[in-house]
């Protein structure tokens, strides 16, 4: 297994070849040793035990109930295999293939799919939670690939870029895959987050081509309002989108739902297509939210957008089914105007084996390859994890 030593810094920006956010945290001596002690697609309870956290020793052997789990996990990808899911969460959990040290950020952001001229804005740990907040690229590009396949079978605006509003736009997971060359006639204008980090990041993507504003949706009155003053015109979006903050309703949370004020953020993407009234809109989650409270979260959605005029598609998408190297499920639904029809969900491109229909996933090695190995350590905005 490869061993390098010395303590991490970026690459220098003037540097030919440079790939921006490459870097990993740095750990104390007690994490290097489990670090160095694992084999590819070893996770905790494969360390010899007095290697172990004291949480997992408690919850593998003291807890009667296991009540839980461990609060600290730890897996050396497998460079043959699709990651598993990546979250904010996972670089105290993502271990190199091959080099003794977490996963860098720019190593997250490749599983996520996003492109190595992205780069995000902020502290070690504002990047990294960033990346793992995202929507897979691929995952986002194929499902507004399959609204624009509609539209043009329906008729709708033929010939014509699609207009779009980016609500809880993040780094821009879904805006990028939105406005991926695939898509072809999608245009966002107006995207909105409240996180400034992530604003800054996306303002570096659209290099001006879309207003990206720095805002609270609660904080705006009037969505048409907002949309016509910084368009400019006085039409309408033809596509909402976004990805309201899923901890609420996430399985890693207290699933709290909608009595979290997070949750509340679902309610506020009614309200903009409600006053918006799109021709389309997509929203995405983490696939728990159906069983949240027996699917009433779920279902409340449907019969809300429902009411308001739409045909509604919804269905769990696996990422690795549509081109990203991770094993990550989300829940999307597929909004479309009644006289517009329902929208499908699109069909998997990539599969666990090459078939006519699909390519193999693409892996972990795949993801990683070309980028330069890092030192073990890493700059941790001065703390240890």
């Amino acid at each position: 297994m490869q061993e390098i030593a010395g303590s991490l810094t970026t690459l220098d920006s003037k540097q030919s070849g440079y790939i921006p956010n490459h870097i990993a945290r740095r750990v104390g001596p007690e994490v290097q040793r489990r670090i160095n002690a694992l084999k590819i697609g070893q996770k905790m309870q494969d360390l010899p035990e007095e290697l172990w956290h004291d949480s997992f020793r408690y919850y593998v052997k003291e807890d009667p109930n296991r009540r839980g789990g461990p609060n600290l996990r730890i897996i050396r990808l497998d460079p043959s295999r699709p990651s598993l899911t990546v979250t904010a969460y996972i670089f105290n959990k993502f271990v190199h293939p091959y080099e003794n040290r977490y996963i860098s950020v720019r190593e997250a952001a490749r599983l996520q799919g996003f492109p190595d001229s992205l780069e995000f804005i902020g502290t070690l740990t504002s990047t990294q939670l960033q990346v793992g907040n995202a929507v897979p690229v691929p995952l986002a590009r194929a499902v507004f690939r399959q609204v624009v396949r509609h539209a043009e079978l329906v008729g709708f605006k033929s010939g014509q870029n699609l207009t779009a509003i980016s609500l809880f736009s993040g780094a821009g997971g879904m805006d990028i895959g939105a406005g991926a060359e695939q898509t072809n006639r999608i245009e966002t204008r107006v995207a909105i987050d409240y996180w400034q980090d992530a604003c800054s990041t996306l303002q570096g993507y659209y290099n001006g081509r879309c207003k990206v504003l720095h805002r609270n949706t609660i904080s705006i009155v009037n969505p048409l309002k907002l949309w016509q003053e910084e368009t400019g015109e006085d039409s309408r979006p033809d596509l909402v989108f976004g990805g309201p903050p899923c901890q609420a309703f996430s399985q890693a949370g207290k699933q709290k739902g909608l009595s979290d004020e997070r949750g509340q953020t679902i309610l506020e993407f009614i309200r903009f297509v409600d006053d918006l009234r799109p021709g389309f809109f997509v929203m995405e989650n983490v696939s728990n939210l159906q069983g949240i409270g027996g699917g009433t979260i779920f279902n409340e959605f449907k019969e809300r957008t429902e009411a308001l005029g739409y045909e509604v598609t919804s269905g769990k998408l696996l990422a690795a089914e549509y081109g990203a190297p991770q094993l990550r499920q989300r829940l999307f639904f597929l909004g479309s105007r009644k006289e517009l029809r329902k929208v499908q969900l699109p069909y998997p491109t990539h599969s666990a084996t090459k078939t006519i229909f699909t390519e193999p996933y693409l892996t972990v090695g795949e993801a990683f390859a070309g980028l330069e190995p890092l030192p073990i350590g890493g700059l941790a905005d001065d703390k240890f994890y």
